[in-house]
């Protein structure tokens, strides 16, 4: 409301001056605050506030921008499937825009709708889903994903290259002489073709060992028993490799220990999940969807 101007000036300067005051007065914020969490909790935590039968409808026109925009991004039509996940995806979107615009979430934010979804969905995590978790319960969550945690088979190599590049169709017969060659004795620094491939690989997992030398490679490789001898040649995108493994561990069950930390990580963030799955699908109760499917995709 304007300020009347039959109001003297110098009680206009005191207004002014007290609400100066007050939007700096920390206990002004925390009435605020206070006010805004009370707000928030009432609609998460309180009677439904949504009249019943709301409705959302999803038109084909959007549907197939969404099949498009899978499809520039995939390079394929989505499959009926996957179409059926990223129509859910936009309509638990459209419902906690809706959710977030009755809870004023979009006040003084020109960021919307995904910015909105990300602060409901924060108010949907309740305060016990980021406490620390115990040590009993980070073993047990360790027990029931026991397979996640495992540590992988690492093996540690030295190898040599004969470039395809520089050598061409001779590659491969090249790679097989610089076996016998190193077998016999001679030293590997003086024999195969520079590359910006590491010439010794420190104890790497198989997944570490795809990366840089392809899954041909590594396959091959990681299948080979251990032992001094170089063996090969062992193809990559490059040419032909001869290797000799140096040092290999068995995959392994982890110590506690090792894990802890990545445990407790995990395990917030699954709690955290749960809550936001949780209040998910308690909004998608009060709306009732219907999405008008364009063909082929029409069941």
């Amino acid at each position: 409301m304007a300020v009347d101007d039959r109001v003297p000036r110098k009680a206009r300067r005191a207004l002014k001056a007290f609400a100066s005051r007050a939007a700096r007065e920390p206990l002004v914020h925390f009435f605020a605050v206070a006010l805004v969490l009370f707000a928030a909790y009432s609609v998460l935590h309180g009677p439904e506030h949504r009249p019943a039968g709301a409705s959302i409808t999803i038109p084909q026109g959007r549907v197939n921008q969404i099949a498009e925009s899978f499809r520039l991004l995939a390079g394929r039509m989505p499959s009926r499937a996957e179409l059926q996940a990223l129509v859910n995806d936009f309509a638990d979107e459209e419902i906690d825009y809706r959710e977030a615009i009755a809870m004023g979430l979009d006040a003084d934010d020109t960021i919307v709708r995904r910015r909105m979804r990300q602060k409901l969905e924060f108010l949907a995590e309740d305060a016990d889903a980021s406490e620390a978790p115990t040590d009993g319960e980070l073993a047990a969550w360790l027990h029931q994903h026991a397979a996640e945690y495992r540590v992988p088979e690492r093996i540690a190599f030295r190898q040599i290259l004969a470039s395809s590049d520089i050598r061409g169709a001779r590659a491969l017969t090249d790679a097989t002489g610089l076996r016998d060659k190193l077998n016999a004795g001679a030293n590997p620094e003086e024999l195969g073709d520079a590359s910006m491939l590491p010439a010794v690989v420190p104890l790497t997992t198989r997944e570490g060992v795809t990366s840089l030398f392809g899954e041909a490679f590594a396959r091959h490789v990681f299948e080979q028993n251990a032992c001094e001898d170089w063996f090969g040649p062992v193809a990559s995108p490059l040419g032909a490799h001869d290797v000799q493994i140096m040092s290999r561990e068995p995959a392994r069950d982890p110590v506690f220990a090792e894990v802890r930390d990545q445990l407790r990580s995990d395990w917030i963030e699954a709690q955290r999940m749960a809550k936001r799955e949780e209040f998910q699908a308690r909004l998608r109760r009060r709306y009732h969807v219907t999405v008008d499917w364009p063909e082929p995709y029409r069941k």
